[in-house]
């Protein structure tokens, strides 16, 4: 299943209920940086956590991105666990 980086342009915690309602296995990377998994496409995703569309949450901004599984980097071993999960669960 394709996965999405959800970055806000500050924490906001009714997006982060959003998220966490609507994708209980996602991954957190920072108080702004999410990663989700979903079929939909980013502007879906955007709408569903709250980021855009007529139901978006008060003071909510940011981005959603696809990945396109090509990453690199250094980070905490959960993010790496976690991304390699997503993956086979393809």
């Amino acid at each position: 299943m394709p996965i999405h980086i959800v970055l806000l342009t500050q924490p906001n915690q009714g997006v982060v209920r959003r998220i966490r309602q609507a994708y209980p296995s996602h991954h957190q990377v920072t108080d702004s940086c999410y990663l989700v998994q979903s079929p939909q496409i980013t502007q879906d995703v955007a709408v569903k956590v709250g980021i855009k569309g007529q139901d978006r949450v008060d003071g909510a901004s940011g981005v959603v991105f696809k990945l396109n599984g090509a990453y690199s980097g250094y980070a905490p071993r959960a993010l790496w666990e976690w991304l390699g999960q997503a993956e086979e669960a393809e």
